[in-house]
């Protein structure tokens, strides 16, 4: 018999939910907002949300699972690489460049979750941001060689990440304090300068 869940019209409504939700949990937070303006920005009645959705929570974590899933593009993690491990990385940091082109809505949700994070991000630490962070941390190794050892890839790959965590959740800040940067810089400049800068750095410390 065919699960009526997965048909075509069910689909397209829970998606409707997980857009309309993560638009108005970002704009008031999870404890703030609530089923009927979810309902009603989704334009559907409220028994879709027990439908898909137990309750409220369980469809915020649905929510961080879905910009989560949107970001960290399994497809990416399991693409072959090539190059060298500059070359490799430079790719990487571009596509996390890319990954964040989404709804706004995405970003501020994420940002909240990292901040004070909740069971939701518990959830998919494992399977959706690690293979991403062990990957990253593999190539820095690669290029650190194999005398550098845990504790300086660890803050390597930190230092890397941290660079585009910064362009990509705090672009309020930046704006106030260098207004003219997001109109003098595409984020292909930026993706590029982090890693030219990046690259520089893990060299130099190669040297030492």
């Amino acid at each position: 018999m065919t699960n009526i869940k997965n048909n075509a019209a069910t689909q397209e409504t829970r998606r409707k939910l997980i857009e309309a939700a993560g638009e108005v949990f970002a704009a008031q937070g999870l404890h703030a907002a609530t089923i009927k303006k979810i309902t009603a920005k989704a334009g559907v009645n409220s028994a879709a949300i027990n439908y898909h959705f137990r309750d409220k929570f369980e469809l915020y974590a649905a929510v961080v699972r879905h910009a989560l899933d949107d970001m960290c593009d399994h497809k990416r993690i399991f693409k072959e690489l090539v190059g060298t491990p500059e070359q490799q990385l430079k790719e990487l940091i571009f596509d996390m460049f890319e990954d964040t082109r989404g709804p706004s809505w995405r970003t501020t949700i994420l940002a909240h979750e990292f901040a004070q994070p909740t069971a939701a991000l518990d959830a998919v630490v494992e399977e959706l941001i690690r293979p991403h962070v062990q990957r990253m941390d593999n190539i820095i190794r690669q290029i650190l060689g194999s005398t550098a050892d845990e504790k300086q890839v660890l803050q390597a790959a930190l230092s890397v990440v941290s660079q585009c965590v910064h362009y990509f959740y705090n672009r309020e800040l930046i704006r106030r304090l260098h207004p003219q940067v997001f109109d003098k810089c595409t984020w292909q400049d930026m993706a590029e300068h982090i890693a030219r800068f990046s690259i520089a750095g893990l060299h130099d410390m190669c040297s030492q």
